[in-house]
């Protein structure tokens, strides 16, 4: 059989030129390209302006919480009666950072308080210690180390030291310098 002919102005599939089958793939392209722009421009808009604000408040917000925290564990570590002997080490867990950045928490003289010290000026603190004014409290603690509370009272004066514990393989106090329990 013989195909029949077709007048001079129809077309057939086998007649169709070489570059219509670029058409859907152009289409497709172009829905790619305005989809990554649009991802590109959330992401723009979160990172530029969103997520800074918004990474800005936890962090002072975690500063705050970490100040308390670390405030009610220095008080819950004085014992509330009066004890002829007392020697106590308690250990004292912190967020490593905050904002990416490490920390101190040092203690400040005159009424006992506690101080955040953070890279960031938007981060920290100060909290007054609810503790006797027989108690005389001291040190500092670093945020990538732990941190432990020691409290002595052999001689009936009662002292409160923020020292930060030795890694697992040292000896109690060996590598411990003085400038890091002393005041900031």
């Amino acid at each position: 059989m013989t195909r029949p002919r077709r007048p001079s102005g129809a077309s057939s599939p086998d007649d169709d030129p070489p570059d219509r089958g670029l058409s859907p793939v152009v289409g497709k392209t172009l829905e790619l390209g305005v989809g990554v722009l649009f991802v590109a421009l959330l992401t723009a808009t979160f990172f530029g302006g969103v997520a800074p604000d918004y990474r800005a408040a936890v962090g002072a917000e975690l500063g705050d919480r970490t100040l308390t925290a670390a405030a009610d564990r220095v008080e819950a570590a004085v014992p509330i009666a009066d004890s002829p002997r007392v020697d106590r080490r308690v250990t004292v867990r912190l967020p490593e950072t905050i904002r990416g950045e490490a920390y101190r928490i040092v203690v400040d003289g005159g009424p006992p308080t506690v101080r955040l010290v953070h890279p960031d000026r938007t981060v920290g603190g100060r909290l007054r210690l609810d503790l006797p004014s027989t108690v005389t409290v001291g040190g500092s603690w670093q945020s990538t180390s732990p941190s432990r509370v020691v409290v002595d009272g052999a001689s009936g004066d009662v002292s409160v030291r923020l020292v930060d514990a030795p890694s697992e393989g040292e000896a109690d106090g060996a590598s411990r310098t003085p400038s890091r329990e002393g005041s900031a």
